[in-house]
């Protein structure tokens, strides 16, 4: 715009409005860009956010497979969730966010598992959501003397208080220890703690855990063993480091 011939009150407001067309610009920029950067509160929110988890005896998490003629947990989530409706298999029906589940040795293959929960609608993000989730998961049942269990196996690891001291830990199948001419085989754990050959000859299985309660050489007892993911293991037990007892936790990788 050529203002030098314009006389000086009329260059005066030209100039005046050119100052504030900058800064309404300016200030709708700014706007834009803080607009633009806040935070979407809508961002990572599932308009079906429900969860459900299987947990077999001795607290071993489980997604999708387990022994039968065990007790089971089944569990929803907590908060924003304010009831839970199961269906499990075709006619039982319980009410509650965690459950008990007991099946027979009877029961195999797959059992459909339907979790109905309700919470208040999160409307703001899904104008049409009416507050009712409903998640179904498949449960297979397998015969609680499948050898196939993925906690067989041996485990290189270390404990935690001590990651570069690693030794083996082994959990297995082999013939009954007090008689073997006997066609039906015992589960022994050996490797716990390090160094000690003496396996433990009472413990229980679960399709991805373990819980060991006589043998070894301190007969200190596993208090818990699972599988975090198929080819990892988690074993929490006690151990005599003289002269006292202290709790420790070895973690592993299968190796075979």
């Amino acid at each position: 715009m050529k203002t030098n011939n314009l006389p000086a009150p009329t260059l005066r407001v030209a100039r005046l409005v050119a100052l504030l067309t900058a800064a309404a610009l300016s200030l709708s920029a700014c706007r834009d860009q803080e607009k633009e950067s806040l935070p979407d509160p809508c961002k990572g929110q599932k308009a079906n956010p429900l969860t459900l988890t299987f947990t077999e005896a001795f607290g071993t998490p489980t997604p999708d497979t387990a022994y039968n003629d065990q007790p089971m947990a089944f569990e929803g989530p907590e908060k924003p969730y304010t009831s839970y409706q199961w269906l499990i298999g075709p006619v039982d029906e319980r009410t509650g966010r965690r459950i008990g589940v007991s099946f027979d040795d009877q029961t195999l293959g797959s059992i459909p598992v339907r979790l109905i929960a309700t919470r208040p609608p999160n409307l703001a993000c899904f104008p049409k959501d009416d507050g009712v989730d409903t998640l179904t998961k498949t449960l297979t049942l397998v015969p609680n003397d499948d050898l196939r269990a993925p906690i067989y196996g041996k485990f290189q690891g270390a404990n935690l208080d001590a990651p570069a001291d690693t030794f083996s830990v082994r959990i297995y199948s082999g013939p009954d220890w007090q008689f073997p001419d006997s066609p039906k085989p015992l589960d022994y754990l050996v490797g716990i703690p390090k160094g000690c050959r003496v396996p433990y000859r009472n413990i229980g299985i679960t399709w991805r855990g373990v819980r060991a309660t006589s043998g070894g050489c301190s007969s200190i007892p596993i208090n818990k063993g699972y599988l975090t993911t198929r080819d990892s293991i988690r074993l929490e037990y006690r151990a005599e480091v003289s002269p006292t007892i202290i709790d420790r936790v070895f973690v592993g990788k299968r190796v075979r």
